[in-house]
């Protein structure tokens, strides 16, 4: 079982704007995923991991040469860093988290893979 200290405890996080987000299970509970853009000028976007209180258990923001790239990186950041926190997360009871990861292998090209399940063919 992972357990996730809070971060940013009773920070106010009504405001801003989220683009995107998923509700993982995990061994202590559900993990929500906040996908926010950020207030810079220049090309970034946030995670924020938040507990079943809502408070931010991890939060990082990535930058590009714009806001695609930004959202990659940040998409695939937040993947690396759940494999961290709980292996075993999933969403919609897939057995996977359904999120971007790094694939290391050649030292010049920044590759991300995504793993979902086919799901089952339709009848007919």
């Amino acid at each position: 079982m992972t357990s996730f200290p809070p971060r940013d405890r009773g920070l106010d996080h009504a405001q801003e704007t989220v683009i995107a987000a998923r509700v993982f299970e995990t061994g202590s509970g559900p993990l929500t995923l906040h996908i926010l853009p950020t207030p810079d000028e220049t090309p970034s976007m946030t995670y924020r991991f938040l507990d079943a209180a809502g408070d931010v258990v991890e939060s990082l923001t990535t930058y590009g040469v714009d806001t695609v790239q930004a959202l990659l990186f940040c998409l695939a950041a937040a993947g690396d860093r759940l494999r961290v926190l709980d292996p075993e997360a999933s969403f919609a009871q897939t057995g996977v988290a359904g999120l971007p990861i790094t694939e290391l292998g050649d030292p010049v090209v920044w590759r991300a893979v995504v793993t979902m399940p086919a799901g089952e063919a339709p009848e007919g």
